[in-house]
């Protein structure tokens, strides 16, 4: 006799059926909670999420509009972002007892805490950050102080700073907003507490940046980029499929830079790409030289986004326009773009 192993569903079919397990413990699951048994339900929710991927990770935790969440998340890994905002995507509307979430979410009230470690009791409210914002990048630059500090080892203060603007900015919001990150032992000349932080990254949040860049090539041909800031793969998590569009322009300047009809060419097309998909994809950047612009598309590899943006290609007047799709959910393509 041939034994043979179980093929794992297809990722839709695992999501559709973590979804529909879901329905039918959900209400038996806030209940366990309230009488603290819910740990009977671990080994069934690491079979459902396992199920869509090995490697994502899940959380009970209190709820901000509801009693309860419930969070599937990447955790720390890009590859996997997508995969887990499908997953929420497919999730039922919040309401009085659950809500759901796809990365790990702030939560200012664990400033009202302590916590300890290496034996240490650290008050959570006396943690403070040096914020420098950077409006040109929409990025934070934070150095995090506490008292105790100065008695911890680095480990220990690296540790208690990356939780705590986990707590402040959540998850994604740490990766996005976050610029470079160091702890301090001495007090700092102006310090803000956590709620401070949080309503900063807010500010710079409401601001939509495009930067442009210049340099140029090995070959010494100038070169111009377009750059939506800060460009970082978490503020599109389910965007996995990198479409880089190159289109060749026939009127150009002495820098080869598209001028006229070529230039408001090139506008209309982009424009008409990003109708085109919609909500499925986004433009984050384009880069303009030698005569060819590359438009960097991201888009959710399991819609018909891809086979939009290449339908319209046959429709570009001034040359073969051309695409090479390639899954990269780290957005690893435009990572020499990224400040």
């Amino acid at each position: 006799m041939r034994w043979f192993k179980k093929k794992k569903p297809p990722e839709t079919e695992a999501i559709a059926a973590f979804w529909q397990w879901w329905e039918s413990v959900r209400a038996d699951v806030a209940g366990a909670i309230s009488a603290g048994g819910v740990s009977v339900y671990t080994e069934a929710f690491n079979n459902h999420v396992n199920a869509i991927h090995e490697d994502l990770q899940w959380e009970l935790t209190p709820g901000q509009g509801s009693a309860h969440a419930l969070v599937v998340s990447p955790g720390g890994k890009p590859t996997l972002r997508a995969v887990a905002a499908r997953w929420l995507a497919a999730a039922p509307s919040p309401d009085a007892t659950w809500e759901y979430a796809a990365r790990r979410v702030a939560d200012l009230q664990v400033f009202t805490s302590t916590m300890v470690i290496n034996d240490q009791k650290l008050e959570l409210d006396q943690l403070r950050y040096g914020i420098t914002v950077d409006q040109e990048i929409s990025q934070v630059d934070i150095v995090c102080y506490h008292p105790a500090f100065a008695s911890l080892p680095d480990d220990a203060l690296g540790q208690i700073t990356f939780l705590s603007l986990d707590w402040t900015l959540g998850e994604d919001g740490v990766e996005i907003w976050v610029g470079s990150v160091s702890w301090t032992s001495a007090p700092l000349v102006n310090p803000k507490t956590p709620s401070d932080l949080f309503h900063a990254v807010e500010a710079i949040k409401a601001d939509d940046q495009w930067v442009i860049m210049s340099g140029e090539k090995p070959d010494g041909i100038p070169l111009l980029a377009t750059v939506a800031m800060p460009l970082r793969s978490a503020r599109w998590p389910r965007f996995d499929l990198h479409i880089p569009v190159t289109l060749p322009y026939t009127r150009y300047n002495d820098g080869q830079f598209p001028v006229e009809s070529s230039l408001d060419a090139l506008r209309s097309f982009e424009d008409g790409l990003a109708v085109e998909i919609g909500a499925n994809g986004a433009l984050v950047a384009h880069e303009t030289s030698g005569r060819q612009r590359v438009l960097h598309f991201y888009v959710d590899s399991q819609t018909n986004a891809q086979a939009q943006i290449e339908e319209q290609l046959r429709s570009w007047p001034e040359g073969r326009a051309t695409v090479a799709p390639h899954l990269d959910p780290a957005f690893d393509g435009v990572s020499h773009l990224m400040r």
